[in-house]
């Protein structure tokens, strides 16, 4: 009888694969070349990655090694990327099902090309935590959703193309937005506990999904400003659906946290001032203000709530003070209740700013921001509403001193600078002035950069020094520290003397 081999099936002939990831090729094994990661690096924990000139023709190689001559035009830059729907790339990468069906080669380059280039981008706090997240988790779970997959696909098409433009990524970039935005809208109708977390951290994307503008009227930056804060408020209420229920024990939750470190309340003298002229936050629930912005359980049993002096520049303050004021003098401001949560919701970034400087908590608290806007806020910025337009071109000011994401790239400073035209077309003279803070803000960064632009946020406070809010927030540690310690001695000694 002859002997029969179990489990053997024969293959045709096939040109050797040289997609293996550089673990692989460096260890000389044999690469299943499997997205995210092969089989062999997943096993082991070790980082996967595959070459970025894997799709590169010997051509284009041979021409990043030659020195150009003369001035390039618009037209040389310009990268003429292979056919990847060329038969002969199939070889290249194993086809596989994912969430869009197969995965294309082009499809695999910009997946690879979005972990290698594109993820750090979006990784403000510098938590090794996050940057795993955006680099390995995140591509991992796009694999089952196509909201996301489409999502990241379209980000690293368009960052490709802004770095070395090609007609037909930009093309693909636009497709992949397009089937972006039905496929989660057809995910929004249908949330489930399997979904859920793919779902929001598809939210946190869809801020570079909307391109800034590429003319200088202000409309158009006002009307791209409105669509960041209305996609915002879509994730806010993502974020609410499982806020208060334990979304702090999902895996993407370092994703949409809102702070990162419990702050300081103001310095001394800025209290005073505050409580004299009755500008102070509303205490509420924890994880339910901004003054303790994350949900309850991560906080310490010594952490309560309690009434927080708001903590504003001297324009803002008196704008703020007018606000109060109209309730009391002249006619009613049908606006006020609007406008108060905004003032509140800024104080933390100052105060986050003022302690610990340029840091990845103030970096957490601008990006989340826009997450405490309500739908009768935009209203009234959608309106241009003066005191409203005030407040947006502040938070935009401050997101300048961020590393900003490439999808923002320098329009900074032309939004900053199309809201305050807006406020200068009305007659409100207490706008104006705050305004005027907003934009020293925009006009020292461009001269000076960021760390000279934070420090000209603080000039012209009463009693606050710029220089001594580190050494204020070190001493308020410790003591926090040592209440800590007191507080866990109370419980030992409470265990001791009633026996529990």
């Amino acid at each position: 009888m002859a002997r029969r081999s179990t489990g053997f099936v024969s293959k045709k002939p096939h040109r050797k694969s040289r997609g293996g990831c550089l673990t692989c090729k460096r260890k000389k094994v044999k690469c299943d070349e499997t997205l995210p990661a092969c089989e062999y690096c997943a096993s082991r924990r070790f980082k996967c990655e595959y070459p970025q000139d894997l799709f590169s023709t010997p051509k284009n190689r041979s021409s990043r090694s030659t020195p150009s001559h003369g001035s390039p035009s618009l037209k040389s830059n310009a990268v003429c990327l292979p056919n990847f729907n060329n038969p002969s790339f199939e070889w290249l990468v194993p086809s596989f099902q994912t969430s869009i069906g197969d995965f294309t080669p082009l499809d695999h380059h910009l997946l690879q090309y979005y972990k290698a280039n594109v993820c750090h981008g979006f990784v403000v706090s510098g938590d090794i935590i996050v940057k795993k997240l955006h680099r390995d988790i995140v591509p991992q779970l796009s694999i089952s959703h196509p909201f996301l997959l489409y999502a990241l696909l379209s980000i690293a098409a368009t960052h490709s193309n802004l770095k070395t433009p090609n007609p037909e990524l930009e093309r693909q970039s636009l497709l992949y937005r397009q089937k972006t935005f039905k496929c989660y809208q057809s995910a929004l109708e249908n949330i489930t506990a399997e979904n859920y977390e793919a779902v929001l951290v598809t939210g946190t994307f869809l801020l570079a999904l909307v391109q800034p503008p590429v003319s200088n009227k202000d409309s158009e930056y006002l009307d791209w400003i409105l669509a960041l804060l209305k996609l915002s408020e879509g994730l806010r209420v993502l974020a609410s659906l499982r806020w208060g229920q334990g979304i702090e024990k999902l895996s993407v939750y370092p994703l949409v946290r809102r702070e990162l470190r419990t702050l300081p309340p103001p310095p001394p003298s800025a209290i005073v001032h505050a409580e004299k002229v009755g500008v102070v936050a509303p205490v509420g629930p924890l994880g339910s203000t901004p003054v303790n912005p994350n949900p309850a359980p991560t906080y310490t049993p010594t952490q309560l709530p309690q009434q927080t002096p708001l903590f504003l520049p001297p324009t803002l303050m008196s704008l703020l003070q007018s606000v109060l004021q109209s309730s009391c003098l002249g006619p009613l401001d049908w606006h006020r209740t609007t406008l108060l949560p905004v003032f509140h919701a800024l104080s933390p970034i100052f105060i986050s700013l003022y302690y610990h400087h340029l840091n990845p908590d103030f970096y957490v608290r601008i990006f989340v921001f826009t997450s405490f806007l309500m739908p009768e806020f935009l209203q009234l910025v959608k309106d241009r509403e003066p005191r409203a337009l005030v407040l947006v071109a502040w938070w935009f000011a401050l997101a300048d001193l961020v590393p900003k994401g490439w999808w923002v790239g320098d329009k900074v400073a032309n939004v900053v600078g199309a809201i305050g035209r807006a406020v200068g077309m009305g007659n409100h003279e207490l706008a104006r002035k705050a305004f005027t803070g907003a934009q020293v803000i925009v006009d020292v960064f461009e001269r000076e950069g960021s760390d000279e632009a934070a420090k000209s946020v603080f000039e012209g406070w009463h009693g606050v020094d710029w220089e001594e809010g580190p050494g204020r927030a070190a001493e308020w540690e410790i003591r926090q520290l040592v209440d800590l310690d007191g507080f866990s001695m109370e419980i030992v000694f409470d265990i001791e003397n009633y026996g529990i």
